[in-house]
């Protein structure tokens, strides 16, 4: 019997760790990004939108209740783009980081990604043990940037 990667530190494991907020335009997507998420301890959310997920981030900064970190999908027919999505984030919750997610990567696109802002790329579809790992090197990102009291902005920009 193969031995399996242990995801979280056993200090994690009978208490969510952080709340993550997933958005996928697609209902398999989420239902399965949810449920491994929260077998793994997280505090899972869905949405199917990126209007839907700006609400939610918004309702979490202002009651104190905020996302460790997003899966944001890219490309969402109907909606706004991940980038646009991406761009209200950072208006509201300047910390939070933000996951790209999509299964029409490019091999460059990792590098642009990362240059305007996600912090990470979720290539699907995705197995178990990358979507936890994304999603803890964002909350290493996220409890590093909270430490130093960078808000993720850079000096001389507006927001």
């Amino acid at each position: 019997m193969r031995q399996t990667t242990q995801l979280l530190p056993r200090e994690f494991a009978s208490r969510a760790i952080a709340r993550v907020l997933i958005i996928d335009d697609e209902p398999h997507v989420l239902a399965v990004g949810k449920a491994v998420l929260e077998a793994h301890g997280f505090e899972a959310v869905a949405c199917r939108s990126g209007e839907d997920a700006l609400e939610l981030v918004r309702a979490g900064t202002e009651s104190g209740q905020r996302f460790t970190a997003a899966i944001l999908d890219l490309t969402m027919p109907g909606g706004a783009s991940g980038f646009e999505v991406l761009e209200w984030f950072r208006a509201c919750d300047p910390r939070l980081p933000v996951i790209a997610c999509s299964g029409f990567f490019q091999d460059d696109v990792k590098d642009l990604c990362q240059a305007i802002g996600f912090v990470d790329v979720l290539y699907k579809p995705f197995n178990l043990e990358s979507l936890c790992l994304a999603v803890r090197r964002a909350m290493v990102q996220d409890s590093e940037v909270a430490e130093s009291g960078f808000s993720g902005f850079k000096p001389g920009h507006d927001s």
